[in-house]
């Protein structure tokens, strides 16, 4: 049921067009396989979740049975499934789950609320760093602006 309201990325160019073209989304890819029930259970909970985040997150499946798609799984050191991987424009977002590994999600989340949370603080912590960095860059480059550094803080 999921994998009619998800897109499944099985080629290396869908993956690679999907990280570049979402911009100013979280976008979430789960790396697994249709037919596993922890995959499945998880695919549930993203197909839920999937509307009530799609203002600031894009949610695709991507299936680790492919063989165009083994190259992110050995960038991504992926062993075990589910694995969920976060990217904001373009760039692989790093998060502490608790785990030594901090490039991906392992496992499923136990409930809607649980991604929910996980996508909103990944937005907000993405959005902070956008902003931040252009008020740095305004400040440091704006040939009118007579702030220094310090005032940026």
């Amino acid at each position: 049921m999921s994998d009619l309201l998800l897109p499944t990325l099985s080629r290396k160019c869908d993956v690679d067009c999907i990280i570049r073209d979402t911009l100013d989304k979280v976008l979430v890819l789960r790396f697994g396989r249709s037919a596993d029930p922890l995959c499945l259970h998880f695919d549930e909970i993203l197909s839920k979740t999937s509307r009530e985040v799609s203002k600031f997150a894009t949610i695709a499946l991507v299936d680790v049975d492919s063989e165009e798609i083994q190259v992110y799984i050995k960038y991504f050191d992926i062993t075990l499934i589910p694995s969920t991987v976060f990217f904001f424009n373009a760039h692989h977002m790093k998060m502490d789950s608790g785990t030594a590994d901090h490039t991906k999600w392992v496992g499923s989340f136990h409930s809607k609320q649980d991604l929910i949370d996980v996508v909103e603080v990944s937005t907000m912590l993405c959005t902070w760093m956008v902003l931040f960095l252009n008020k740095i860059y305004y400040i440091q480059f704006h040939p009118l602006n007579s702030l220094s550094l310090d005032d940026a803080t």
